[in-house]
């Protein structure tokens, strides 16, 4: 193929070439890719298209080409299947395949200067995809997702009759000590049995019942754990389902979840489900850390591919994605698709009102465990809306002089007490870096400049990555004339963010786990 052709004619050729070659059933990646990316493309002229198809990136497009025309129920349940379906094809040659594929998506995106998930960038992937081979072999029934995902616990979750472990003998005696303890400090402590309490400690300062109720328990450890304080109280139970359904269930936490999940399903008590997760090792074993990270949003899969296969960037409409800014990245996301929906809902709420009303008409008639699950999780959820009135998750507050405000779509602001050493510390760089742009430039910062600038630009270029890393690298080798623990600054260019007492409030659980492990991980590395 021409190279040096228009790339998006090019791709509209290949899009057609590949279309006419692959059917639903008998497709190839590159084929897949071609129907994913043509039922986009019929959704939006049809404007049938969800909301959540906004989010959608090549690797989602050649997921839904494999599933197409069956439709998902939502973003969360579209996700977790795309991840079971990737998880399945690893160490396979269509796992390869796969690698290709996400190198050739962001190859194509440096080379045309356009985010991954753009429309002219995934126009002109079809050419690229067809040049790279990628529709030379045919994806086998038996791993197309109709055929592989049945059953999955990621699409319909765990099974209603899964055995659970008989509760200890000493049950009662340690539910009684996990409801005493209830109030006592929990920084630093990482396991499930520990980030659950303080999570019903919130949602009972917010007036649920949370000794009556087992279905509060999951969103209860979600909140605790992995919950941003702007995300509504009200998306709690969705966002906990779609995070215990998206991990591996190889992962060690997953009997832990699965009790979780059917426990309302079964009608069981709190006291009742708090004993059969006391006979599970992981519930007082290190959270994983595979769970701290949200994988249930469409556009995280590509970049998190990406990263594993040694790329350090991947560009997205949104914002340039690095390593660690993925678990910020699917934040933001998960928020702003939470916003995304209220807004659709109210939409059709209001449509709904102005019409005489439909037939519902149920899409599988076998589908009664699925709809059970749904009415409990509603149900659950009508009483978190009921109580939450719309607010926020409730945050433990420790009285720290930095605070984080966060607004329902993912957008936050920093605050800092004027009158904390923290905000006098600040004051104080920023006479230094204010001192430092007149020094370099002779002139005062415009509204456009960055005041914290790249000192090798000639003119005010924000900071880059690159340099931010460099400057850590530096500190890191001269840590100890300084008296700082070198761990800490490899462990802050890492995960792209430091904790610290004063600051460690404007983070989730998850994040300060994180923090906390990679120092441990490079202090053991420099022993």
């Amino acid at each position: 193929m021409d190279r040096n052709g228009d790339p998006q004619a090019l791709g509209e050729e290949a899009l057609g070439r590949l279309m006419r070659s692959n059917q639903p059933g008998n497709l190839s990646l590159a084929g897949a890719y071609a129907w994913g990316y043509a039922a986009l493309g019929h959704a939006q002229q049809e404007g049938t298209d969800p909301h959540w198809y906004q989010e959608i990136d090549p690797l989602d497009a050649l997921f839904l080409g494999t599933i197409w025309p069956k439709n998902v129920e939502n973003e969360f349940q579209f996700a977790n299947a795309r991840e079971a379906w990737l998880r399945l094809l690893r160490g396979t040659v269509h796992g390869k395949g796969i690698q290709r594929f996400v190198r050739e998506a962001v190859a194509a995106s440096e080379e045309l200067g356009l985010p991954v998930d753009d429309g002219h960038l995934m126009l002109a992937l079809a050419g690229r995809l067809e040049a790279a081979g990628l529709d030379q072999r045919r994806l086998p029934r038996r791993l197309l997702p109709e055929a592989a995902l049945q059953g999955s616990r990621a699409v319909l979750g765990p099974s209603l009759h899964l055995p659970l472990p008989d509760p200890p003998a000493d049950a009662k005696e340690q539910v009684k000590r996990f409801w005493k303890d209830a109030g006592k400090q929990w920084w630093g402590e990482d396991t499930p049995l520990v980030i659950l309490r303080d999570g019903l400690r919130r949602f009972h300062d917010a007036g649920l019942p949370v000794k009556k109720e087992s279905g509060l328990l999951l969103p209860a450890l979600y909140t605790a754990l992995l919950a941003k304080p702007g995300e509504l109280l009200e998306d709690m139970g969705a966002h906990a389902w779609a995070w215990a359904l998206s991990l591996d269930e190889a992962s060690p936490l997953v009997p832990v979840l699965d009790i979780l999940l059917v426990a309302p399903e079964r009608e069981l008590s709190v006291a009742e489900t708090l004993g059969h997760l006391l006979a599970v090792p992981a519930f007082t074993e290190p959270i994983p850390s595979e769970a701290l990270l949200w994988t249930g949003s469409p556009g995280l899969a590509l970049p998190r591919l990406a990263f594993e296969l040694g790329m350090t960037e991947v560009s997205t409409r949104e914002k340039e994605i690095t390593p660690d800014l993925l678990d910020w990245a699917g934040t933001l996301a998960r928020m702003r698709l939470g916003s995304a929906a209220r807004e659709s809902a109210a939409l059709l709420e209001e449509a709904a009102d102005s019409t005489d009303g439909t037939d519902d008409v149920q899409d599988e008639a076998d589908e009664r465990w699925a709809e059970r699950r749904e009415a409990v999780r509603e149900a659950v959820l009508h009483k978190i809306r009921k109580k939450s009135g719309g607010t926020a998750a409730t945050h433990r507050r420790f009285d720290q002089p930095v605070e984080r405000l966060w607004n329902a779509d993912g957008s936050s602001v920093i605050r800092v007490s004027p009158d904390s050493p923290h905000a006098q510390k600040m004051k104080k760089a920023m006479k230094g870096q204010l001192k430092a742009f007149r020094e370099k430039f002779g002139r005062d910062p415009g509204p456009g400049d960055p005041l914290f600038f790249d000192p090798d630009a000639d003119e005010p270029t924000p900071v880059t990555k690159e340099h931010f890393d460099g400057v850590l690298l530096d500190m890191a080798e001269r840590a100890a004339d300084m008296g700082i623990d070198p761990a800490f600054l490899h462990a802050w260019r890492e995960v792209g963010y430091v904790v610290t007492e004063e600051n460690r409030s404007t983070f989730t659980t998850a994040e300060v786990l994180a923090f906390g492990r990679a120092v441990a991980r490079h202090r053991q590395a420099s022993e």
